[in-house]
């Protein structure tokens, strides 16, 4: 038996210029299904998107996990087990090769199924490999894909209970039971990283008791260093993968060149150190994206915001480093996702750093 599906997808994000320029346009598209309605998507965030809409990595999860769910409900029912409700957790691991190609390289499925009789609990987590059998989606991935089973948390003794539907304004509406909330949909890679620069300030400045206080409190147990991440998403570092050393030689001296130029970000650092910024700037971008720990090894835990904390930093300045950065960001020709996931950290790491209006 042969079954054709079909909608239609629409760019919707031309800023008048077209696509002249890789930062010249907006990933907005409209995906269109004539019985359906439509769904507002973009691109992921790491490669200049909307992280409000939906993007092609969601969908295709949203997929596999609403094929599964699917799956295990007509099972369960041709195979006598009462299920009352489901939910499905999906993740998936994205790695983006040098070139820009990418693919999935693992994906899980986690199902929490409600029974009607918990004595089928055995059987119907059995029912899992079946429903994966049969899931269309999961058979047109090459993708391997994981399913673990969930049990669904005991409400305490004594919980109230809620009806299965109420009814508002005439029609039925399912209410769900109460259950332990699960953590958001994301991105992994940048929730952990730090939003933080170099400092411009002069070593030795002394700080207020309590950034002193408070620093040596996040600093943790003595000798301890940050670990350095490796870029999500890679099968080697993102530093080695945009060329090492040279790369973040030339972006640090291409900045440094521009800031000594700057009449409002040049009077923030000695005169006589600018090299010696461009270098901890240079170790601390080398450590953050994977190459060498130079930085921990020299200075220690890093310590960024309490090191700008003396200096007014307002959005004209923050703006005149984001000015600078793009411009030596471009003198470096990456491939389009190495230079949005670069952008998009150094971007959030110049907003961190406003420290006045």
């Amino acid at each position: 038996m042969k079954h054709t599906f079909s909608l239609r997808t629409e760019w919707t994000g031309d800023r008048g210029s077209g696509t002249s320029g890789v930062r010249d346009y907006d990933r907005s598209v409209v995906i269109q299904d004539a019985a359906v309605g439509e769904i507002q998507a973009s691109a992921a965030r790491p490669f200049r998107g909307d992280d409000s809409k939906w993007n092609p990595e969601t969908l295709l999860l949203g997929a596999l996990a609403e094929c599964h769910v699917l799956s295990y409900l007509h099972v369960a029912a041709t195979s006598g087990v009462v299920v009352t409700g489901m939910t499905c957790g999906v993740e998936g691991e994205l790695e983006v090769d040098g070139d820009g190609a990418g693919r999935f390289t693992a994906i899980t499925l986690r199902p929490e199924v409600t029974l009607q009789d918990e004595a089928d609990r055995e059987r119907a987590e059995a029912l899992h490999a079946e429903a994966h059998r049969l899931c269309f989606i999961a058979n047109s991935l090459s993708v391997p894909v994981a399913v673990e089973p969930v049990r669904p948390e005991a409400l305490p003794t004594g919980t109230p209970t809620l009806p299965d539907h109420s009814a508002r304004l005439g029609a039925p509406l399912a209410v769900l039971r109460p259950r332990v909330a699960k953590g958001p949909s994301r991105v992994t890679g940048l929730a952990e990283r730090p939003t933080e620069v170099e400092p411009v300030m002069q070593e030795g400045t002394p700080a207020p008791v309590e950034q002193v206080r408070a620093r040596d409190a996040a600093a943790g147990p003595a000798g301890a260093t940050p670990a350095a991440p490796a870029a999500p998403g890679q099968a080697t570092s993102f530093y080695e993968a945009v060329g090492g050393r040279p790369t973040f030689d030339r972006l640090t001296a291409e900045f440094y060149a521009r800031v000594r130029e700057d009449e409002i970000l040049a009077p923030m650092y000695p005169h006589d150190d600018f090299e010696g910024a461009q270098r901890r700037l240079l170790m601390f971008l080398e450590q953050y994206w994977g190459g060498p720990r130079t930085y921990s090894e020299e200075r220690g835990h890093p310590r960024l915001r309490m090191r700008h904390a003396p200096y007014r930093i307002d959005p004209a300045a923050r703006d005149a480093w984001l000015r600078h950065m793009r411009a030596a960001v471009d003198t470096l020709e990456l491939s389009p996702l190495h230079e949005a996931e670069l952008w998009d950290y150094l971007e959030r790491a110049a907003h961190s750093l406003q420290n006045s209006a």
